[in-house]
């Protein structure tokens, strides 16, 4: 009787992915077991693959099976509850275990995933050019090598190569390579204490020490003695700095001292900081020790609410609908107290990096260092330290953006998803989850409950809350004294006809200065970065588009000059920008504005529309002495910088904070009195079934930010459409009546919560093939509703040309379902996947198009996608 084992195979496309069965050799039972890593022979020419250890069994090895090779790592990289995480969200999502892995365990925690690539020979020469200019340059450089990872490329490029290399990837010139490698590197701390010989007779200690020749070894020892005699350790890496000695001589010098009886040598984790300690110190020193918490009539029965369901032990959901400022976060962090002192641990979900610094802050100084934190931001080894502290069980309580979702909690209680309705928490690369989907699977998983919080939410949250899905619990009340602030809509085409070019209305500008004088605060929200929106040639009217993608280049600018400029009555400043240059904000795709229109020749160009650039040169144009801080994706990429861009507006350093979404939600800053949405019209029109949704959410959101404590607020809406129902609506914070409007509407067009939506969508750099498969694909669609999926009812939509139709140039079409995602559906579609990604180019095209010209397609498929 043998052992086989079933395993998943990492980087194999989705028709390839199911477990395949291998035997285990003797030598490695011990190690080859559910969860573990291994490396395998795969395919016919028995090429080395990493696998995951799915389940093992005994049984008979026949002929044809194969052995494991070897195994990777010291122990299994997932336990039950993740193995069974990843097998879900491949069923689920319609993703690659792969994929799943990659989610579950990120780089660098409990195993080390280096991914590489390598040519695919048989297909680069016909493939190659498929990739655009940059992809060719890249792939010009590949050579011959055998494989290359990403950073080893990148060093040899004045571009950023991921585009390229994605490209070459989609276009089947290369493909990838996942090894995973023994496991994360801890960070250490080698203290230097004295041996128990110094307490026991300290003479014959210094007798031995005296005796010493060695220079390295009299200093190191006359280091310990100091140490001792104040009853402490030190760092080897303090006394490198203060000797001088190099490492190499201090090892040396260490050895030799333990060898003689006088020194021993603790290593102690060194616990690598997410946080910015400086900020931290600051906010803790001014916030000072936290009190109890004190809840509301309101608060308190939204939090028996939860408590109810957390001492049941079993799966449970509840939304927590508040107005802004109503106290959510007290209720959650009775929840979370709840829920540690019953002896399970807590998740705290935030839409964005951005909410981080300000929850981080609130929950360290309630529940000090039982904290951990994860998010995208984090150094690799911070991001290893957090996992391996909550999976270890220091750290019980953790906060972080969608990823944190997969966080290891031994024994879970709670899942928290503030601000639940944001875009942010659905993947839009795969595996392509929703924070939500994975939160209900882990609640079951472990009996616990899953907390959903939002001013706003989601139109699908609220109608379950609604219908009895979901436990719900509503404040309706401010917290305190605070009270909702006033809303005035501003016509902007008044402003217009008035001569008034600017983004600021005459309306908004006086309350900016009527606020500069009463010393209060203001936050400015435009939902669009960049300087202008698009450059346009006067003569043809046609605007620079990216020469890989289907869009208009965003006018950026680097620097920002201040000029004192000498006219007729007296100095002023005005504000100019240099070193401009054109992005696509889809490839990252960068260059200089050209000097003529590559169209027609044209030198003189118009540049259109403003952003966040453009808005904070405005408003410093109107109030030289207003001092301004700009928070978008431009002015945040460094680390930290989220933190002390919204503390150094919360210690008052600034006047006016301007931004994108990142300054609408979360937020309390108790000197903002007026709030001004510069273009409340960008969303609404949108071409989604949630434009309306995301419109009243955004500026409900953004809305509650001013008069948060004792200082009135007032919001200001600037719109060329007054009239609108979702504005008119989020001024007044009614939510239950959009709700009402928004459910009969979606009712009667059939949209969610009343159906599921799903969407395929093919891409290749040959259009001509991309019709001709996507028309088969439907074909193929219609073919299986009257087949094998007669059960399945849907509607069917498309083809369409994708929103965006070429990025990087690779042209997409899709398909839209409306249908009910339960197995079948899934069956149906993942029947297509395999399908489609089996077949050749030539068995695709069913000879419509010559086989040297077919390019090779890319089909992915998004359920219930962020956008249709």
């Amino acid at each position: 009787m043998s052992r086989l084992a079933e395993i998943y195979i990492l980087d194999v496309p989705f028709h390839a992915d199911r477990a395949y069965t291998y035997y285990i050799p003797e030598s490695l039972t011990d190690s080859a077991v559910p969860g573990s890593l291994c490396e395998v022979p795969f395919g016919r020419g028995n090429r080395r693959m990493t696998g995951v250890v799915a389940s093992v069994r005994d049984g008979e090895a026949s002929e044809g099976i194969k052995p494991v090779a070897s195994s990777v790592g010291d122990g299994p990289v997932l336990d039950g509850e993740a193995l069974s995480l990843c097998l879900f969200m491949k069923e689920y999502t319609l993703c690659t275990f792969g994929d799943a892995i990659r989610a579950v365990v990120p780089a660098g925690a409990m195993a080390k995933v280096i991914t590489s690539y390598r040519v695919v020979r048989s297909t680069a020469q016909a493939f190659a050019d498929a990739a655009g200019e940059r992809g060719r340059l890249v792939f010009s450089l590949i050579g011959n090598r055998k494989s290359f990872t990403k950073q080893s490329l990148q060093s040899e490029l004045d571009f950023d190569c991921t585009s390229a290399v994605r490209a070459l990837f989609e276009a089947g010139v290369i493909e990838k390579v996942t090894e995973i490698r023994g496991g994360g590197a801890a960070k250490v701390r080698r203290l230097l204490v004295p041996s128990p010989l110094f307490g026991s007779d300290p003479e014959e200690w210094n007798r031995v020490a005296d005796r010493l020749t060695g220079k390295n070894q009299r200093v190191l020892a006359e280091a310990v003695r100091e140490a001792a005699e104040h009853g402490g350790s030190f760092e080897e890496s303090v006394l490198e700095g203060e000797t001088g000695l190099s490492q190499t001589a201090m090892r040396a010098a260490e050895k030799s001292l333990a060898e003689r009886g006088l020194l021993a040598v603790k290593e102690e984790d060194d616990w690598r900081n997410p946080f910015d300690p400086e900020l931290l110190l600051e906010e803790a020193e001014k916030s000072g020790a936290p009190e109890p918490l004190a809840l509301t009539e309101e608060q308190t029965r939204a939090y028996e609410t939860a408590a109810e369901l957390l001492e049941k032990r079993e799966p449970g959901a509840m939304l927590l609908h508040g107005v802004t400022g109503s106290g959510k976060t007290s209720v959650i962090l009775a929840a979370i107290e709840k829920t540690l002192s019953m002896g399970r641990g807590a998740i705290m979900l935030v839409p964005e990096i951005a909410l981080t610094p300000q929850t981080v802050n609130i929950f360290v100084r309630r529940f000090g260092n039982r904290v951990a934190v994860i998010h995208s931001g984090l150094s690799g080894g911070e991001r290893y330290d957090a996992w391996r502290r909550i999976r270890e069980g220091l750290a019980d309580v953790v906060i972080g953006t969608r990823s944190a979702v997969f966080a290891p909690v031994p024994d879970l209680g709670l899942i928290v998803i503030d601000e639940e309705q944001e875009y942010t928490y659905k993947s839009d690369t795969a595996p392509k989850y929703r924070a939500h989907d994975i939160a209900r699977f882990r609640c079951r998983e472990h009996g616990a409950v899953m907390l959903l919080s939002s001013a706003t939410p989601s139109i699908s949250s609220y109608y379950k809350a609604k219908t009895g899905v979901y436990r719900l619990a509503v404040l309706k009340e401010r917290y305190g004294n605070a009270r909702l602030p006033d809303v005035e809509i501003v016509d902007m085409r008044d402003e217009t006809a008035a001569g008034n070019l600017t983004p600021v209305s005459r309306r908004l500008a006086d309350k900016l200065r009527a606020d500069r004088d009463a010393g209060r605060q203001a936050i400015l929200f435009l939902n669009r970065r960049g300087y202008n929106n698009y450059v346009s040639c006067r003569t043809c009217g046609k605007s620079i588009k990216c020469p890989e993608c289907s869009v208009s280049l965003t006018y950026h600018t680097v620097r920002r000059r201040i000029d004192r400029i000498e006219r007729e009555g007296g100095e002023y400043e005005e504000t100019r920008r240099e070193n401009g240059y054109l992005v696509c904000h889809m490839c990252g795709h960068r260059e200089a504005v050209p000097k003529v229109c590559p169209d027609c020749g044209g030198e003189h160009f118009l540049f259109m529309g403003f952003g966040t650039q453009k808005a904070e040169d405005d408003v410093a144009a109107l109030f030289p002495d207003l001092r301004i801080l700009r928070m978008d994706t431009d002015t945040t990429s460094g680390k930290f910088s989220h933190e002390r861009i919204l503390s150094a507006f919360r210690r008052g350093e600034a006047d006016v904070l301007l931004g994108t979404q990142m300054v609408t939600k979360g937020h309390d800053f108790p000197k903002v009195a007026t709030v001004g949405v510069l273009n409340a019209d960008s969303a609404l029109c949108a071409d989604d079934y949630r434009a309306a949704e995301r419109t009243f959410a955004m500026l409900t959101q953004v809305i509650g930010r001013a008069g948060r404590a004792d200082v009135p607020g007032l919001a200001l809406i600037q719109t060329h459409n007054p009239l609108s129902e979702v504005l008119r609506l989020a001024a007044k914070q009614d939510y239950e009546t959009f709700y009402e409007s928004e459910i009969r509407l979606r009712r009667a067009l059939t949209f969610p919560p009343f159906c599921d939506m799903a969407t395929v969508t093919l891409s290749s750099p040959d259009e001509t093939y991309l019709q001709v498969v996507t028309k088969r694909m439907y074909e193929r669609v219609i073919e299986h509703t009257r087949e094998d999926f007669r059960d399945v009812p849907m509607m069917l939509f498309g083809p369409f040309e994708a929103p965006v139709y070429r990025v990087q140039n690779a042209c997409r079409m899709r398909l839209v379902f409306k249908c009910r995602l339960n197995r079948r559906m899934r069956a149906l579609l993942s029947s297509l996947l395999t399908e489609f990604g089996k077949s050749s180019p030539r068995e695709l095209a069913g000879g419509m198009v010559e086989t040297k010209s077919a390019r090779r397609i890319s089909v992915s498929v998004d359920l219930n996608p962020s956008t249709i």
